[in-house]
């Protein structure tokens, strides 16, 4: 007996059984680290979701670190490394998760890592404070690392690292395909877990950083629709094309016989919807007039401080986010970059002869633009450097939205034939905080947060630079129609505001106008998905079969998004399950012309479908 108890003293003991039992409290504390910024600094959401409410979760979770922690061992061969990295990697990791929570209410995604190029960019969003602290971090991480390096540790041998850098490789990448059908991981989170895919903040919340972070790893962008096959699609084709023939009976043009611009300005919403100011204060008051003349109404914006990119991407595609994977939550950098060119409004302009140009004043790496506009089919890209009208206003540290305007209306005046202009502004971006010497005394009742009035002054730039848009474009000689909406509202706001306003803070301006006369009947709420066919029917010209497909669907579904769907007579649903059965019936249409474009064989593009003419 004396023997047995000597091993056993002698086991826990032993310096290898130490090292192993410091991955699992480094591992462990990592994260509660994770879980402390992911709920905003709160103490007592960590300790019950980790012995209380998910613990299940909370264990799984600790194994797969427990798994990165013993990878990492078998590369450097350096336990006191290893530990430091991984609750050094946690503590950014949970800063930066703490940052966007603050900033646009979102979690951090496996997709922002993309972004971390983009320093520049980044430290403007982050507080002076916060970037020494960030550095200081990293130094004294950097001073650590090299001491430890130099102090002894129980170093495996090589068959056993090689051993386990095989296993736990292999571990590794099985984790990562988290998303396929079957995969045991999910399996053990599914036990437990009640995933939200239409709100990630809440899916991070129901089950940890880790799992929502898995959760989001990239994967094909749909899942295929049930009962697909070439059959479906050529009698689909041939259901819309015959739709596109009907209405295009009806139609004049041919083709598109005028100039468009597509104006989506960054955070631009009206604040005079949330009644917390007296009208006189109204900051938009040319663009308000202007909305009452022409075709207008409100946009249902999926993102709140944020999702520019995503909304960027329906308005030019038709492709609305909803039918993708639940962990797509940015086309532009998780799988367009892949693809070698995409339907969109820019290929039909191209192939009916106009010029088509992108302007965004900023640089051209954020959400990899500069790859992606290219696939879309614009033959010219403008940003910052490249940008002849860059002006500022004050200390607002991006070029204003009259600088924007008089580009794109120097190219249009360069160019012969018709243009297609599509501008990102970027005036009315965060922070707000110190960009005008001056700002307005908005009468704003329940606020506290004076960078609303900064915000104000944006909204104030845009709106006299709307004043000149609207006069240059009334004395073009040349036709052109505009389509104009606001991204989403601004995080200044704050998330309390947006939980206890239904969905005014889900909805933005949005018009379309020109120097022509267009029917100015107004909508209640669009998706921007629908821009296409909505600008078609003011400019009288034809549709393809899939915009005849949108029309459709537009009848059923005024605009919608993952969770919420807007139904003719202005009720909403959240699930397509409590649609009508003629809505589900055009959905499962649209799910399988965006399965075929994206992750299937492009059957329909092939055919033309995209085309005008094929029906």
């Amino acid at each position: 007996m004396r023997n047995v108890n000597k091993r056993s003293s002698l086991f826990f003991s032993d310096p290898l059984f130490k090292q192993l039992l410091s991955f699992l409290l480094s591992t462990f504390i990592s994260q509660l680290i994770l879980q402390w910024f992911q709920n905003k600094l709160n103490i007592g959401l960590v300790i019950n979701f980790t012995f209380l409410w998910h613990t299940e979760k909370f264990i799984i979770s600790w194994g797969i670190l427990m798994l990165v922690a013993l990878w990492l061992w078998a590369v450097i061969n350096n336990a006191k490394v290893v530990n430091l990295l991984i609750v050094s990697s946690s503590m950014v990791m949970g800063y930066l998760t703490y940052e966007k929570m603050n900033q646009r209410e979102e979690p951090l995604y496996p997709a922002d890592f993309k972004m971390a190029l983009e320093i520049d960019f980044l430290l403007k969003m982050i507080s002076p404070v916060a970037i020494v602290v960030i550095l200081g971090a990293l130094i004294a991480i950097i001073i650590v690392l090299i001491r430890l390096f130099k102090r002894n540790s129980v170093k495996l041998p090589l068959l056993v690292r090689l051993l386990l850098f095989t296993f736990t490789s292999l571990g590794l990448f099985y984790t990562s395909q988290f998303q396929e059908p079957g995969n045991l991981v999910k399996r053990a989170y599914d036990r437990t877990a009640k995933w939200i895919p239409y709100s990630q903040k809440m899916n991070y919340y129901n089950t940890g950083f880790v799992a929502g972070f898995l959760y989001n790893l990239p994967s094909a962008p749909m899942v295929k629709p049930d009962g697909l096959d070439e059959a479906t699609l050529t009698a689909l084709f041939s259901k819309y094309a015959a739709q596109a023939n009907e209405i295009n009976t009806q139609r004049k043009n041919e083709q598109i016989a005028s100039n468009v611009i597509y104006i989506m300005n960054e955070s631009f919403a009206d604040p005079l919807v949330l009644e917390r100011a007296d009208a006189s204060y109204d900051p938009i008051p040319f663009t308000r007039n202007l909305a009452q003349r022409v075709r207008s109404g409100t946009m249902l914006s999926q993102g709140y401080g944020g999702g520019t990119a995503n909304i960027e991407f329906e308005a030019l595609t038709g492709f609305s986010m909803e039918p993708f994977a639940v962990n797509i939550s940015t086309p532009f950098t998780q799988f367009l970059p892949k693809m070698t060119d995409f339907p969109s409004i820019v290929s039909r302009m191209n192939e009916e002869g106009h010029t088509t140009f992108a302007t965004h004043p900023f640089n051209t790496s954020m959400y990899k633009r500069r790859d992606n506009y290219h696939i879309l089919g614009f033959d010219h890209f403008y940003y910052d450097e490249t940008m002849t009208y860059q002006d500022k206003v004050d200390n607002n540290p991006y070029i204003s939205d009259a600088s924007a305007y008089q580009e794109i209306l120097e190219h249009m005046k360069k160019s012969e034939g018709y243009d297609f202009a599509h501008l990102v502004t970027m005036q009315n971006h965060t922070p707000f905080k110190g960009k005008y010497m001056e700002v307005p005394s908005f009468q704003e009742t329940g606020f506290v947060n004076k960078d609303i009035n900064h915000y104000h002054r944006d909204l104030m730039e845009s709106d006299r630079a709307m004043t000149e848009l609207v006069t240059a474009i009334e004395a073009w000689d040349e036709p052109v129609a505009v389509v104009f909406w606001g991204d989403h509202w601004p995080n200044v706001f704050g998330e309390a505001l947006k939980r206890d306003s239904g969905d005014l803070l889900s909805r933005t301006p949005v018009m379309v106008f020109g120097n022509q006369t267009y029917a100015d009947n107004k909508w209640d709420i669009v998706s921007p998905i629908y821009f296409m066919p909505e600008l078609w029917e003011t400019l009288d010209t034809k549709v393809t079969p899939f915009e005849a497909l949108l029309m459709t669907m537009r009848e059923e579904l005024p605009a919608f998004e993952k969770g919420m769907y807007y139904l003719p007579d202005g009720s909403t649903v959240r699930t397509r399950e409590e649609l009508p059965e003629s809505a589900r019936a055009v959905l499962k249409d649209y799910d399988r012309v965006m399965y075929d474009t994206t992750t299937g064989s492009q059957q329909l593009e092939e055919s033309g479908f995209f085309e005008v003419g094929n029906e």
